[in-house]
């Protein structure tokens, strides 16, 4: 059995497995699902440090934590260290427990505007932005980086001296998705190099990222690597149950049940009714469309029910194909 807490600065989680920052995903109905089976930190999606800095933004009630959602962490992007530092305190004072800065994100948006991922070809920048971010608030700060901008000698160079100096610097969690910038997201995560990185730097705690789609290779590539924790992104999106899975396998007690189809479509349901509640049906039905392949890919009709989720149009018509493909009367 493998239950132990692991420390994050002052903040304790009861397992060393988390949810991902997702950009238009990682709002608060995602992370509170997450949360309910047993994910012990959740994450906003990535904010643009001007905006955060906007007087009238973070008044806004999709951009403040819920009381029943802490631990949780809001992730800054940007291409200034002060104005990072600043919106860092901005989401602190509103009562965010962690602060993580993004600088793995490989957007071509962002990269043209050198943020995110393009701020792994310059160390320096990294340091300062977490020096500052580390003088303006008092609770952890957490980084995100990947292996490197591309695959040339000069960003692996680039890379260890960013992993040196968290570790000089005393990140608290340094999070690094196992592809360059430039791969994105296709071909296959390097976890070796993940795992090097704490073996270099023991001191270090290091998380790892990348095609952690199922509860097996998230413990797995905890044993192997010899990493801190694992960061479960794609594959927490319309699966929350990953994390009762995961918990199961990590403290030796098997893989929690397989939810049934009914359980499967009530948890759809309410989904929907929390996107409902912060969005117009509008734009709450395309929103929810985002989460329904990772649904459906549970239901013995995948395909079928997907497309079904998918034609809906209306409000009404989503709430009656879920009933209908999950047994719902």
């Amino acid at each position: 059995m493998q239950e132990k807490a692991i420390k994050i600065g002052n903040i304790e989680l009861n397992m060393p497995f988390i949810q991902a920052p997702l950009a238009g995903y990682t709002d608060y109905p995602m992370r509170i699902l997450a949360k309910r089976f047993g994910c012990p930190l959740t994450f906003t999606g990535v904010m643009l440090d001007k905006i955060a800095l906007h007087p009238k933004i973070l008044r806004k009630k999709e951009f403040r934590p819920h009381e029943d959602e802490h631990p949780v962490a809001a992730q800054v992007l940007g291409d200034n260290p002060q104005m990072m530092a600043d919106a860092a305190e901005q989401f602190v004072q509103i009562g965010y427990d962690l602060i993580d800065l993004n600088f793995a994100c490989p957007a071509p948006k962002v990269l043209r505007r050198a943020r995110g991922g393009h701020l792994m070809q310059q160390p320096g920048f990294i340091r300062e932005a977490f020096l500052r971010t580390r003088e303006k608030v008092r609770c952890p700060v957490c980084m995100k980086i990947r292996i490197g901008f591309d695959a040339s000698e000069a960003s692996e160079a680039d890379f260890w001296t960013i992993c040196e100096n968290a570790a000089a610097d005393g990140v608290d969690l340094l999070a690094i998705h196992g592809r360059t910038v430039q791969q994105k997201y296709r071909g296959k995560a390097d976890w070796t190099r993940i795992a090097q990185v704490k073996k270099r730097f023991g001191q270090l705690k290091v998380f790892g990222s990348g095609d952690i789609m199922d509860a097996g290779t998230a413990v797995s590539r905890l044993n192997e690597s010899g990493v801190d924790g694992i960061i479960v992104a794609r594959g927490a999106v319309g699966n929350p149950w990953i994390f009762a899975e995961i918990r199961g396998l990590w403290q030796g007690t098997g893989l929690a049940q397989e939810p049934s189809l009914e359980e499967q479509g009530h948890l759809m349901l309410e989904h929907l009714e929390m996107i409902l509640a912060d969005r117009r049906w509008q734009k709450a039905i395309p929103y929810f469309r985002k989460f329904a392949a990772g649904y459906c890919r549970r239901h013995p009709e995948r395909k079928k029910t997907l497309l079904a989720i998918m034609a809906a149009k209306t409000e009404a018509e989503l709430i009656t194909v879920i009933k209908n493909t999950y047994g719902l009367h």
